[in-house]
């Protein structure tokens, strides 16, 4: 809460807890040992009319997780790097806040992968798709692919093949940015139209893909222009259908090209230069 001494205060509760006076504040979290609840937010949120039930929505971005130090101590493989255990983005005294015990916090996260499943399950089943089930992503936050010079060739020649994951999977790629900038957008935009296959994305960055189209900062960081970066003209132009995968040249080892109905792409990735010609 604002107080004189501290008029902007980070939202985070001291060790004494949230009190704010009259109120007292805090956060809410599900508990997903209750199988009312698992139910709930499948038959509801997921399948409900806001959700899938909607014909506008087709799939959902289902970001953080739970984390128990008893399941990382059984199996490394299950350790996550939050601060604290419990619940990911959560104040740093939830466990002592909610009186809940190391057992109880790892029967909470058996159970959120309970619930987990039973949403991806869920979402599959009525034709709809979450960001983190493609190739790649974890638990929390977007982790595109990228391309630069020194990786380009290898990338682009397992991308190419058609039975590549390329080719198979949904693909997230994320294009470079420097402040405001994006110094080797052609290339970037030319290897995701030579790479991708039917289901693919190309965002903003390396790091959630979320395009700063507004100043409203972003984990701490504010876009450098005052409205925000406006999306590249190149990104709303029709490069029609392509008429088979990538290929790369036989007589110029590193140079990849891609038809498509209204355009040819083209990343030599000898000199690092990307081209789309327009039919």
């Amino acid at each position: 809460m604002p107080t004189a001494s501290s008029p902007h205060p980070d939202g985070s509760c001291s060790s004494s807890g949230c009190d704010s006076g009259l109120n007292p504040t805090g956060e809410y979290l599900f508990d997903h040992r209750n199988e009312s609840v698992r139910a709930f937010i499948v038959d509801e949120l997921i399948n409900g009319p806001t959700g899938l039930g909607d014909p506008a929505i087709s799939g959902f971005f289902i970001d953080d997780f739970w984390c128990s130090d008893l399941l990382c101590e059984e199996d490394s493989t299950k350790c996550c790097t939050d601060p604290v255990q419990g619940a990911t983005e959560i104040d740093k005294h939830q466990q002592a806040d909610m009186g809940l015990s190391d057992a109880d916090i790892k029967d909470l996260t058996i159970a959120w992968s309970k619930t987990m499943g039973a949403v991806q399950e869920a979402i599959l089943k009525s034709g709809g798709y979450t960001w983190s089930l493609i190739p790649g992503q974890a638990n929390a936050n977007a982790s595109p692919t990228t391309v630069s010079a020194s990786s380009c060739a290898e990338q682009l020649q397992y991308a190419c093949q058609p039975k590549s994951s390329w080719q198979t999977l949904p693909k997230l790629v994320g294009v470079h940015v420097n402040g405001s900038s994006l110094p080797q957008l052609k290339e970037d935009l030319a290897f995701f139209l030579l790479a991708r296959g039917p289901y693919a994305w190309l965002g903003w960055g390396v790091w959630g893909m979320t395009w700063p189209f507004n100043p409203e900062p972003a984990h701490g960081e504010l876009p450098p222009l005052p409205h925000g970066v406006p999306r590249p003209s190149e990104f709303d132009e029709d490069y029609g259908v392509p008429a088979g995968v990538c290929e790369e040249s036989k007589t110029e080892k590193g140079v990849f090209t891609r038809a498509f109905s209204k355009a040819t792409v083209k990343l030599d990735c000898n000199t690092f230069v990307g081209t789309i010609d327009k039919h």
